[in-house]
């Protein structure tokens, strides 16, 4: 069972001006918001984050570590007096123009193993790199930076709860340039406490976004050994089903020893294939499919929606659980692409944004690019209960919690 508690929480001490301090997680950060951020405020988050440095990554981590000293001594982030939990929300307006919000709790999950014992399970792969990266990093500053984010599924029992703190003073509140409205509530009194702590704990708790984060948490906190605030991470917790989650796709360009002329024709020779002409919405066509699962192809010049029934993936993984086998990510990495080129890919970027993707095709010369339907959150919780996990960057959950709102020391 996931255990969730309050913790003491540094926070900026100027908390009207935290729209310039706060900061996107470490890895949605491309180079040019990492320079727009460093020069927006001496003390943005970003300067933790992913500090931008000529030196190596030891000296790197150093001067993090010393800007953090350096905040704390003077006064840039304070400590809260009392542990608590942080309520923090998000209300934003979704591309189809529907108001939504995302609430949920900031508190300390204790770390262990993925699995029943922990309450704490993965949806993604992971990769070595990341993890040695970030516990280099938090051995210099033992802080977490940024919550991971988890989703589980409460039925809405916070709801009610959640809903109510609008008539309290918030600890924190700004709109962001996307005219996303971020609010923050701090909770110390013990009753509320353990009242949410006992809501989570049935979990469990699913990482939506963070896997890194929590296996470098796990990792540095077996290398510290013993108890204390080190055996825990600061996690983000969200109720996947009654929160307006979005669940963005991520795309895919890909690099081949075969032309886009020749994977089009072996897709179009193995599946039923629709060529999109220049007058037909390909995204709209993806979108409106009745297919298992549809997927939109661009190869240079070209566009085609290619629609696969399930008895394809049946054939190829019929034996795996049937909530990862129904994901359209999965169906495209463990059954089509093995099927359409048995020579492997080259290479793969991953976008949400779909123009990125039809610019790489067309511009750059990747072989073709692949556009994808979003997932539900509740996917992402069943196939993560199922013990099973998807591929690399399957999801792209937003709006992202953001670095800034909350920091939280290990010892």
């Amino acid at each position: 069972m996931p255990e969730l508690k309050p913790f003491r929480g540094l926070r900026y001490a100027d908390s009207e001006r935290l729209k310039d301090l706060v900061c996107p997680p470490y890895d949605v950060i491309s180079g040019a918001d990492q320079n727009h951020l460093h020069e927006r405020h001496p003390a943005n988050a970003v300067h933790l984050e992913r500090a931008r440095s000529h030196t190596g990554r030891d000296e790197r981590n150093n001067e993090v570590a010393a800007v953090w000293s350096r905040w704390v001594s003077d006064g840039v982030v304070v400590r809260d007096d009392v542990e608590s939990f942080y309520i923090y929300r998000q209300d934003f307006i979704s591309a189809e123009g529907r108001r939504c919000r995302v609430a949920g709790v900031i508190g300390a999950l204790a770390l262990g193993p993925y699995g029943a014992e922990s309450g704490v399970l993965p949806h993604e792969r992971t990769m070595p790199g990341p993890i040695e990266e970030r516990l280099s990093l938090t051995k210099a500053l033992p802080v977490n930076i940024s919550p991971i984010y988890s989703i589980y599924r409460g039925r809405g029992e916070l709801t009610p709860y959640l809903d109510s703190l609008q008539n309290r003073p918030t600890a924190a509140r700004f709109a962001d340039e996307h005219g996303i409205l971020h609010r923050l509530w701090i909770i110390s009194t013990p009753a509320e406490c353990a009242m949410i702590t006992e809501a989570l704990r049935p979990g469990p708790l699913v990482i939506a976004d963070g896997h890194h984060r929590y296996e470098t948490a796990l990792a540095y906190g077996e290398g510290v050994g013993g108890d204390g605030e080190h055996r825990s991470v600061m996690s983000f917790c969200v109720d996947a089903d009654d929160e307006d989650l979005v669940v963005l796709p991520y795309h895919r360009a890909l690099k081949t020893n075969v032309s886009g002329a020749e994977l089009e024709g072996r897709m179009a020779a193995r599946f039923p294939f629709r060529p999109i002409d220049n007058g037909t919405d390909g995204p709209a066509a993806l979108k409106d499919s009745g297919a298992d699962h549809p997927f939109l192809l661009r190869i240079p010049g070209s566009e085609a929606l290619v629609e696969v029934g399930d008895e394809v993936v049946v054939e190829q993984v019929g034996h795996r659980a049937q909530a990862w086998r129904d994901l359209d990510v999965v169906a495209l990495h463990e059954a089509i692409l093995p099927l359409v080129l048995p020579e492997g890919v080259d290479d793969l970027r991953f976008s949400k944004d779909a123009e990125e993707i039809l610019r790489l095709v067309e511009s750059e010369g990747w072989t073709a690019g692949i556009l994808l339907r979003a997932l539900h959150p509740a996917d992402v919780v069943e196939v993560a209960r199922s013990g099973e996990r998807m591929p690399q960057k399957a999801s792209y959950f937003w709006p992202k919690a953001p670095t800034g709102m909350v920091f939280r020391t290990l010892g």
